[in-house]
């Protein structure tokens, strides 16, 4: 995410549009006609991974294998990468050992991909609530 610059409050509105508002956690329950919409939750716990999330945005774009993670009591989700290999198909490690993964997609502004974590979170704690037990 490095290197963008910050949305505006009407680009910002206008990104968030895409996938709608947050769901309604409280006792009433308000319909909203445009929300990013949950499908599946694969749980899946692998050092700060806590599984897979799938959504559908207002648009009919579903996203899958969205990595849902946490780390240092914060939950986040992040947009579907895949692995970087090298020039004999291997599964490419950084300095320190860990696997590489690049982006397939991007968010054009921080706050629009804040956003949509916050969004994702929220969806699967309504789901799933167990999921993320161990994030406050």
């Amino acid at each position: 995410m490095s290197g963008r610059t910050t949305a505006t409050e009407a680009k910002l509105r206008r990104g968030e549009r895409l996938w709608g508002d947050l769901p309604d956690l409280g006792p009433a329950v308000t319909p909203a006609p445009k929300r990013m919409r949950p499908i599946s939750f694969k749980p899946l716990v692998k050092n700060s991974l806590r599984g897979f999330a799938t959504v559908e945005l207002p648009i009919g774009l579903k996203i899958s294998d969205i990595p849902v993670l946490v780390s240092n009591g914060k939950a986040w989700a992040a947009l579907p990468s895949k692995p970087v290999v090298d020039k004999d198909g291997q599964h490419k490690r950084d300095v320190n050992g860990k696997p590489q993964y690049g982006t397939l997609f991007e968010w054009a502004y921080r706050d629009l991909s804040d956003r949509f974590s916050q969004t994702v979170i929220a969806l699967v704690r309504a789901e799933h609530p167990a999921a993320l037990d161990d994030v406050p």
